[in-house]
């Protein structure tokens, strides 16, 4: 069974309203403003909703065995031959990561 229209767009409207901006009207190849998921004027937010993706399967193991250290879960993502890596995080750790990431820079 699908997912209703409604739920993927109060999601794009829940982080919209995080940044302090609205959901794109149209968004997607329909809208002239942005491809954007978010109005924002500095981030390009692309939300998706789905049943059961394997990377937050991924990240409930990290979490559990982070939770039993007292540690702030993040899995770290690498594709072969690129370069950079992708950061998940939940958006509960998030500012603490982000202050203790910024922190520890040598």
């Amino acid at each position: 069974m699908g997912t209703s229209r409604s739920t993927w767009k109060n999601l794009e409207r829940k982080i919209a309203r995080t940044r302090g901006t609205e959901r794109t009207p149209f968004s997607g190849g329909s809208s002239q403003q942005t491809r954007s998921d978010t109005l924002d004027g500095e981030f390009f937010i692309e939300c998706k909703l789905r049943k059961n993706p394997s990377v937050w399967n991924l990240y409930e193991e990290t979490e559990a065995l982070a939770k039993k250290e007292g540690k702030i879960p993040v899995v770290v993502i690498k594709k072969k031959s690129k370069h950079g890596e992708l950061f998940i995080i939940s958006d509960k750790y998030l500012k603490e990561f982000i202050s203790k990431w910024e922190g520890n820079k040598q």
